[in-house]
């Protein structure tokens, strides 16, 4: 162990000099973070109103469909809504309620209000439909979700990539010659190499999770499905470092990468479930289905098991396929 971890340190100490670990390391989380910024929650309301109710109920009506800031003075109301940003102002009188607009609002805008203004006006007379409310099942923004499970899908890829850009690095440094005569057995080498860019989704995954708020989800079923997940950063970066003479070439290569990672995604996300089966081939896909479900609070142990094994199945497969370029490009 203490060879594999020397070698482990010796990419360390390069990826740091370059920042190159630094820059892999903190891009999902800097990710995660513009998401937490830009993504607002599915039960955000898109529309706040300035309320002077004079003592009435009106605040509390609208409560549960509006954002509500309240206002001790139909002056202060009126300021606030002359103010640059959209707001309508509606104030209760004794007979009905005031709305009050700045005149430069989205045309349109205001129906909603009107809507819920003219409802509060007439409740004792009757509908003349029945309205039934469903509970579709959505807790979170479906944007929220999708983002945060393609980012730990990407996650692979970077850690391929750091794999990918250690061993061109040895090649380029006539060093990885050495290393087959160096008293590190092929096995210790690999797994030397292999450590960080093995890690790095992991640490990733659950720091991008955290950020986006996700306390709900099972942890540990999230590292099964990751660890499953982080085995194709091996064949990534050991497929590809192998074969690319520098960065450039390595880099540009790593871009075909992406085409079944985005491919198995998008198709999981947007394509009917009977045509699943076209994406059976693709651990992306086993890896995109089993962390969706543990991010809904839907996975179960059995589930995450046969998604898992699915990954690793297909990874064994395309390892066994690619042995023998990866053992002759690191001779």
């Amino acid at each position: 162990m203490r060879k594999v971890f020397t070698i482990a340190g010796r990419d360390v100490r390069s990826g740091l000099r370059d920042f190159l670990i630094v820059y892999l390391t903190v891009a999902p989380l800097l990710i995660a973070l513009l998401l937490r910024v830009f993504i607002g929650g599915v039960g955000d309301a898109p529309l706040t109103v300035a309320v002077y109710d004079a003592g009435t109920s009106l605040s509390a009506d609208l409560a549960p469909y509006l954002q509500v800031e309240q206002f001790t003075s139909r002056a202060g109301l009126v300021d606030r809504v002359m103010r640059h940003d959209d707001m309508f102002g509606v104030v209760a009188t004794d007979g009905g309620y005031e709305l009050v607009k700045q005149g430069n609002e989205m045309p349109g805008s205001d129906q909603v209000l009107r809507s819920l203004l003219t409802r509060l006006s007439d409740q004792e007379r009757e509908l003349p439909i029945r309205v039934v409310v469903s509970d579709i099942g959505w807790q979170m923004s479906p944007l929220k979700l999708q983002g945060a499970t393609m980012l730990i899908i990407f996650t692979t890829v970077f850690g391929g990539m750091l794999i990918m850009l250690n061993l061109v690095e040895e090649k380029m440094s006539n060093t990885l010659s050495a290393m087959n005569v160096s008293p590190a057995s092929r096995a210790e080498f690999i797994i030397g190499k292999g450590l960080l860019g093995f890690l790095m989704p992991i640490v990733g995954s659950l720091g991008a999770v955290t950020i986006l708020g996700f306390a709900a989800h099972n942890l540990a079923m999230l590292v099964v499905s990751v660890v499953s997940l982080a085995f194709i950063s091996l064949i990534i970066g050991f497929g590809i470092g192998v074969m690319a003479n520098d960065p450039i070439s390595g880099i540009a290569s790593m871009k075909g990468v992406f085409i079944p990672v985005l491919a198995s995604v998008l198709g999981a996300m947007f394509l009917a479930e009977s045509w699943h089966f076209v994406l059976y081939w693709s651990p992306f896909y086993w890896g995109y289905q089993s962390i969706n479900a543990i991010l809904l609070g839907e996975a179960t142990w059995m589930l995450v098991a046969q998604y898992s094994a699915a990954i690793l199945a297909i990874t064994g497969v395309v390892f066994l396929l690619l042995r023998p370029r990866i053992a002759r490009g690191l001779n």
